[in-house]
């Protein structure tokens, strides 16, 4: 039974086709929850690199963070899909949601002992 390092209740909040206003709350939602984790992760990355996860991890985890602020600005701003290369916000999303699983399979790999391991973040 793999141990989670950290852990994001998203499954309540999500549906098979959001509207713009429910990708945007879904967004706002996962920010609020993300934030700390990347704050909290990049302390220990400063402060106690042994406990640290590897920069990719946290570099990914940014980039969604990043391209989450993104959508809520651009559904704020009512900007037009045609200039992207998504059809609707909730793939824009959904693209989101793929990264942050792949997030969730990565091996923390700070331990000596390979069972001792942490799966870096846990979607529930």
């Amino acid at each position: 039974m793999p141990r989670w390092r950290n852990e994001v209740e998203i499954k309540k909040y999500l549906l098979d086709d959001l509207s713009d206003l429910e990708v945007k709350i879904v967004a706002e939602t996962l920010l609020t929850k993300l934030k700390p984790i990347y704050k909290s992760e990049n302390t220990t990355r400063k402060y106690n690199p042994v406990k640290a996860v590897d920069y990719k991890i946290l570099s990914d985890l940014e980039d969604v963070i990043s391209n989450l602020e993104w959508i809520v600005k651009c559904i704020n701003d009512k900007e037009d899909m045609e200039d992207f290369s998504f059809n609707t916000w909730s793939q824009a999303l959904d693209s989101e949601l793929e990264q942050l699983k792949k997030l969730g399979r990565e091996i923390t790999k700070y331990e000596q002992v390979f069972y001792e391991n942490e799966q870096f973040l846990y979607l529930k």
